[in-house]
């Protein structure tokens, strides 16, 4: 039997993972991220002493960041204690599953891995005291976010999946920013570097080149074959792969038609062949158990029986 997606479909395509937050939301969590924690230290503290010399009574400038840090600390240990539901934990599926490709057609597979994936980690980083408000740095984002808007408006014909930001810093706290996206082919990260917005911007860049000492850009790209990639999650929001979509064809049927619809590759990995990292690379558990002398856990076995 194929596998089933383990969240409802969607008639609209969803956005990819990087376009979750709006664009204010978006901003602040950069914003906070810009600057050292020494650097928002200090902002408060001469608020602080602002409010202080202008407020009346001592008393007042002092009330409201107290009642906020009892507020904050209170509502950590109701969460900590199981007296609040942990907002954390919204959205996230509380076992384990894999993603799994469907084909073109939205059609998913009996067996692990069936189909290929590419995978493009688009990288960019501000060596600049300045970090976000850097000279250009405006611009370079500007299109990198078109290019994402651009690549969610074509999909599935241009072959993106999806795709997920993430930021890190180096040693002396320069920000470095990774687009991680998945699509169908390289050829079809091809495709994209060849696009008019991509020109533009790779354009752009050449002119702009020796302004942009500052600013450091990469890419790596990888393909892997059917049956040479497996992933899982276990208590976690749709993320990377599993938070790809992909349209399901709609098909007419005696009495009425199925309309489009775009689908989650997450499937149900508590048991079955998904439960193992070679099941969900389509290979046989017992392969790797003995290859590497490996006593399969007690669950994994009685499961084995009961299939059998």
């Amino acid at each position: 039997m194929a596998f089933q997606p383990l969240l409802p479909p969607s008639v609209k395509r969803p956005k990819s993972q990087s376009r979750w937050p709006d664009k204010l939301r978006s901003f602040c969590h950069a914003l906070r991220a810009n600057l050292h924690i020494s650097t928002w230290l200090l902002l408060g503290g001469s608020l602080q002493s602002l409010i202080v010399l202008i407020s009346p009574r001592l008393s007042y400038a002092l009330v409201l960041p107290f009642a906020i840090l009892v507020w904050r600390f209170a509502d950590t240990l109701l969460i900590t204690f199981g007296h609040r539901k942990n907002p954390y934990l919204e959205e996230a599926i509380m076992h384990r599953v894999s993603p799994q490709i469907p084909d073109e057609d939205g059609n998913f597979s009996n067996e692990g891995a069936n189909e290929k994936v590419a995978v493009l980690h688009l990288g960019a980083k501000i060596n600049h005291p300045l970090g976000l408000f850097a000279p250009n740095v405006k611009q370079f984002g500007d299109y990198l976010g078109d290019m994402v808007k651009l690549l969610d408006k074509e999909a599935p014909d241009n072959g993106f999946l999806g795709g997920s930001v993430f930021s890190s810093f180096d040693k002396k706290s320069a920000q470095e920013i990774m687009f991680v996206s998945y699509w169908r082919s390289i050829d079809d990260i091809h495709q994209f570097a060849y696009s008019p917005l991509h020109r533009e911007a790779w354009e752009w860049w050449s002119r702009m080149i020796k302004e942009n000492n500052h600013l450091g850009i990469n890419h790596e790209i990888f393909e892997a074959d059917r049956g040479k990639w497996e992933a899982m999650y276990v208590n976690f929001q749709p993320t990377l792969l599993g938070a790809t979509t992909y349209l399901r064809k709609g098909d007419k049927l005696i009495g009425g038609t199925v309309e489009d619809q775009w689908i989650s590759p997450l499937i149900d990995a508590r048991s079955g062949k998904l439960r193992s990292s070679a099941g969900r690379m389509g290979h046989q558990p017992e392969q790797l158990y003995e290859k590497y002398k490996y006593d399969a856990p007690p669950s994994t076995e009685a499961e084995n029986e009961k299939r059998k």
